[in-house]
C-alpha cells in the first residue's frame, strides 16, 4: 500500500473518530460516521469483531459492567467489540454506536458474531 493511500486512510479514520468529514488524499471530502466502522488507535488494539445484537427487547449499554444504563441497542443492530473468542462476560464497544457509547460495556451473551 502506498504512502498516499495510507495517509488517506489515516485521514479518513481520523474523520471517523471525530464524527465529521474527512479529507482524503485525492482531495475529495467524504462523510464518515463512527457507526460504520470500528474505532482505531491505541484504545482499539487487538482484534475487533463484528457482532449483531440478539436481544428481543434490546441490549443495555452500560458505563461499567452492571453499572448505570446509558441506553439500549436495538435487536439486529450491528456493532464492533473485542473478546472475539469469549462468549461470556462484558465487552467494550469499539464501533457501530454513537461516539458517547464507544468504550462502554454490553453483556456478551446477547451478541452474535456476524
Amino acid at each position: 500500500m502506498g504512502a498516499t493511500v495510507r495517509r488517506g486512510i489515516a485521514l479518513a479514520i481520523t474523520g471517523i473518530g471525530l464524527g465529521g468529514a474527512a479529507l482524503l488524499a485525492s482531495g475529495a471530502a467524504e462523510a464518515a460516521t463512527p457507526s460504520t466502522a470500528p474505532a482505531t488507535g491505541a484504545a482499539a488494539s487487538g482484534p475487533v469483531c463484528r457482532y449483531v445484537v440478539d436481544a428481543e427487547h434490546g441490549l443495555h449499554v452500560r458505563q461499567i459492567p452492571n453499572g448505570k444504563i446509558l441506553g439500549i441497542l436495538p435487536d439486529g443492530k450491528i456493532v464492533f467489540a473485542k473478546k472475539c473468542n469469549n462468549p461470556r462476560g462484558w465487552v467494550k464497544l469499539r464501533g457501530g454506536v454513537k461516539p458517547s457509547w464507544l468504550l462502554k460495556y454490553v453483556y456478551r451473551p446477547y451478541l452474535h458474531r456476524h
